[in-house]
């Protein structure tokens, strides 16, 4: 039987306060299958002990340890534990709006973008290379569990850091494109992986049934019978999630953040938010965090 990702809310695991980064790091103990998911937060771990798999959009590759995982919010994944294994990781959770606001360099927040994509999403780092990147996830877990002044700033200014770091990596090291699966069985989950790199911008049935070489009319058909949902329906979901989170953790208009989502008219944007959530997008503003003196209006 297909299994089919869930979604696995990052908001309900905050666990930062009113002036904290929209972040947390913990060391995480794993000792059996962490199932087919994806959450809003991205995603940065480091391997420090055991092994296992990680499956990561479709794509599967072992995990030992000095393997990192850079996984962009809503990134399909799961992580296989063999019997008797206990994996140990680093794993740090955070809003991606910290090291893609800010920035004096344009061309990392593109950069980022391609993760999952164009660029890889996990890398195996060696010698000096893993040593220097250990300190750096050291120091933000450090940082994070303590009191110490000017933790957000030494947090935020790390984390880049270390996002930067692997990106240099990538110079390094082979960039293998995203190949399209032909097999029949598996075109829903074809259609899933690809949503999930694009969801924040255009997307359409015809865009992926040229990619997929199937007739617009069908993959409507197979995606809700397997799936649930229509595919609009789905994009939305995922839309939707995304802006709940930006609305809680960013100082972002409730405007910017509908076009960050991938919707370019507002009053659209506020109806399906509306729908989804209950509330309108300000009042769920309000309701998060109404200590927050957030932007409200276009």
């Amino acid at each position: 039987m297909s299994r089919f990702p869930e979604f696995q809310d990052g908001l309900k695991f905050n666990k930062f306060g009113k002036d904290d980064l929209p972040l947390y790091v913990v060391i995480s103990r794993l000792t059996k299958n962490y199932r087919l998911h994806y959450h809003n937060f991205a995603e940065l771990s480091l391997v420090i002990e055991g092994c296992g798999e990680e499956i990561l959009n479709g794509k599967s590759r072992d995990l030992t340890p000095g393997t990192v995982s850079f996984l962009l919010p809503n990134h399909i994944h799961e992580i296989i534990i063999p019997p008797g294994t206990v994996l140990t990781k680093y794993c740090c959770m955070f809003d991606l709006n910290i090291v893609l606001t800010d920035t004096h360099d344009p061309g990392i927040r593109n950069k980022i973008f391609m993760i999952g994509s164009e660029l890889p999403s996990r890398f195996d780092l060696d010698g000096e290379q893993r040593e220097d990147f250990t300190k750096l996830i050291e120091d933000i877990f450090r940082e994070y569990h303590s009191d110490r002044l000017g933790k957000n700033t030494v947090m935020k200014s790390k984390l880049s850091e270390a996002c930067v770091f692997l990106l240099r990596t990538v110079q390094e090291q082979e960039q293998p494109h995203a190949v399209w699966n032909s097999d029949k069985t598996g075109t829903v989950m074809e259609m899933l992986k690809y949503i999930h790199l694009h969801y924040t911008e255009e997307l359409s049935l015809s865009q992926l049934s040229e990619l997929l070489d199937r007739n617009p009319s069908y993959l409507s058909s197979i995606f809700k019978r397997h799936v649930g949902q229509s595919f609009v329906g789905y994009v939305h979901a995922l839309r939707i999630g995304r802006a709940a989170s930006l609305i809680v953790t960013t100082p972002m208009t409730i405007s910017e953040i509908a076009l960050e989502v991938g919707f370019d008219n507002f009053r659209t944007f506020s109806k399906v938010f509306k729908e989804i959530k209950g509330v309108s997008p300000q009042d769920f503003r309000r309701q998060s965090a109404p200590e927050r003196p957030f932007p409200e209006h276009k």
